[in-house]
């Protein structure tokens, strides 16, 4: 059975600002809301989650989740501001570096999840100055500052995918594969499964035990957030032409293109394209009885008509944060890679011939 126990609260700056054994100040950077709906200036709470975990086992973990309908695949960075203290006997003689908070995302905390794992420095006890930059970064220390690139995850996914399919011992989509963030050696990645930033619909924040013997420990945590949207547009074009050849015929042509990133000024960010298409159109309109003798009287008025339509999506269809050309590139053969561009990009062609009004004028 399980053991150890989480206490989730939260802490405030109106409640909290002198309690012990640390007394609450904000994070570096974030300020107090002002409430607009009163006539004098009055600052609104500003307040984060405390998770007290007592009698946490030697590698357990304990967290708690949200669950959410996210699509991150147009965000670069996720960050969240983290602290960590012992409690005030400190029984578990508990030091730095001996707890982790973590973030899960995916579809589930179990089976398909990104996990980025961050190690703890504490807090020492003490009084600090709630305006002071250099206090709060000790109850706020950087090194606990949970910043780090989305797409390292995806990355993390790519190598195990790779991995598995040189059929590399212990890795399959049912064991956590595990790496360094490239950016920050200290913190640890992993995944498990087959998570998606385009579908994220679970968030788990937890601490783990990472010392050999149980641990005792208060964590707070803050301002969780994404950053450093892709600013990377698209753009849109659009062209018709008419050439009359006298009363013999009409020639139509047409051509219109969107890219990814292109979207209307009232969109949002996830609303924007994420395919290119492209549409190319030629129609011809004629009478076939103007190159016959006259003296024939025929009047043959065709049409004809061909509509081209190609869709490349930016992501792989199949896995849906990972762009096409990367999966296309990660492919071992010529077979594999024609699979997934088949599956992948949408082409149509129609056509339309018709004769209408045949006659022959004959008196």
């Amino acid at each position: 059975p399980a053991q150890g126990q989480l206490d989730v609260s939260v802490v405030n700056i109106e409640e909290n600002a002198e309690r012990t054994p640390v007394n609450y100040v904000l994070p570096p950077g974030v300020t107090r809301i002002t409430d607009p709906g009163q006539s004098q200036i009055t600052q609104l709470n500003e307040q984060s989650m405390s998770m007290k975990l007592t009698g946490l086992t030697a590698g357990d973990a304990r967290g708690v989740y949200r669950n959410t309908q996210l699509d991150l695949r147009n965000y670069k960075r996720m960050q969240m501001w983290v602290h960590a203290e012992a409690l005030i006997d400190n029984a578990t003689n508990l030091q730095s570096g001996q707890m982790s908070v973590f973030v899960r995302l995916g579809s589930d905390v179990k089976n398909n999840f990104y996990e980025y794992e961050v190690p703890l420095a504490l807090t020492p006890p003490g009084t600090y100055n709630r305006y002071l930059s250099s206090d709060q970064y000790i109850v706020w220390p950087e090194s606990n500052y949970l910043n780090f690139n989305l797409q390292n995850l995806v990355e993390l996914k790519k190598e195990r995918n790779r991995a598995k399919r040189n059929e590399e011992s212990g890795v399959g989509y049912g064991t956590l594969f595990s790496g360094r963030d490239p950016d920050n050696e200290r913190n640890r990645m992993a995944v498990m499964g087959n998570p998606s930033l385009s579908d994220v619909r679970v968030i788990l924040i937890g601490v783990r035990n990472n010392a050999a013997t149980t641990k005792d420990g208060i964590v707070w945590v803050n301002e969780l957030k994404v950053t450093d949207f892709n600013e990377a547009g698209g753009w849109a074009a659009k062209a018709n032409a008419t050439l009359n050849m006298s009363d013999i015929a009409t020639v139509n042509l047409g051509a219109h293109i969107e890219t990814a990133g292109f979207g209307s000024v009232d969109q949002s960010l996830n609303e924007r394209r994420l395919d290119d298409y492209e549409q190319y159109n030629f129609a011809v309109q004629a009478d076939l009885g103007r190159f016959l003798p006259e003296k024939a009287k025929l009047r043959a008025p065709i049409y004809y008509s061909v509509t081209k339509e190609k869709t490349s999506p930016k992501y792989n269809p199949l896995d849906q944060d990972v762009l096409l050309k990367d999966a296309l590139d990660d492919c071992s053969n010529d077979h594999e890679r024609d699979s997934i561009s088949a599956f992948a990009i949408e082409r149509s062609t129609i056509q339309n011939f018709s004769v209408s009004g045949l006659k022959f004028d004959v008196k």
